[in-house]
């Protein structure tokens, strides 16, 4: 009798801590659900295709990092962003073309792989702008506010990140819009896309 009295309360008591966790579980996904829905559905107006920029003054077009190559080169990923970048750069006539991104490696500079490849293809040394310390997108934006001075902006990104990059933005005072880097399918994006659902909620505190 003892035994199943002892069965018994072990039994109720997992359950009582499955039921605990399973709520648990369920309020961490309806948070990230949440989070992640308002920060798309709030900044959703703001991201553009390049032709709604004609006449719009901007002051500066900011070029988010994606990572390199073995070779020190641009990744696909960020090649695209670079693309778009000088494409919009070229057409809003802005002040400036500012490539943000990891600088931190003996043998790794985002930054200046990026401005290498602006040159490449006819942009003015004069007009690129380096910020080494863009460690994350929430980085690149503070600092883009913060250290840059910037409050009219154009970020360039694929459009799963841009989200999140124009919701920065937005916290900062930044009057931004972005316009989507998507040029080809990129492999392992699923990957990303289950990142970045992560990273909204990260940053979503982060601003606060």
């Amino acid at each position: 009798m003892n035994n199943k009295r002892l069965i018994k309360r072990i039994s109720d008591i997992i359950v009582r801590v499955a039921m605990v966790l399973i709520c648990i579980v369920v309020l961490v996904a309806m948070t990230v659900f949440i989070i992640n829905a308002a920060m798309i559905d709030s900044t959703d107006e703001c991201v553009i295709d390049i032709f709604e920029l004609d006449g719009k003054n901007v002051d500066c077009v900011i070029v988010l990092g994606a990572g390199l190559k073995s070779d020190g080169t641009p990744s696909h990923m960020l090649e695209d962003r670079l693309k778009v970048g000088i494409e919009v750069f070229n057409a809003t006539g802005a002040d400036c073309i500012l490539m943000s991104g990891d600088d931190s490696g003996e043998y790794y500079d985002e930054p200046s792989a990026m401005k290498e490849y602006a040159m490449s293809v006819g942009v003015s040394e004069n007009d690129i702008l380096l910020d080494g310390q863009g460690f994350s997108t929430y980085e690149s934006i503070a600092r883009l506010k913060e250290i840059f001075g910037f409050d009219n902006v154009v970020v360039i990104t694929q459009e799963y990140h841009l989200y999140r990059a124009l919701y920065i933005a937005d916290q900062f005072d930044v009057e931004a819009v972005g316009v989507s880097a998507d040029l080809r399918p990129y492999s392992k994006q699923i990957v990303r896309d289950v990142r970045e659902i992560l990273a909204r909620v990260k940053d979503f505190f982060q601003c606060k």
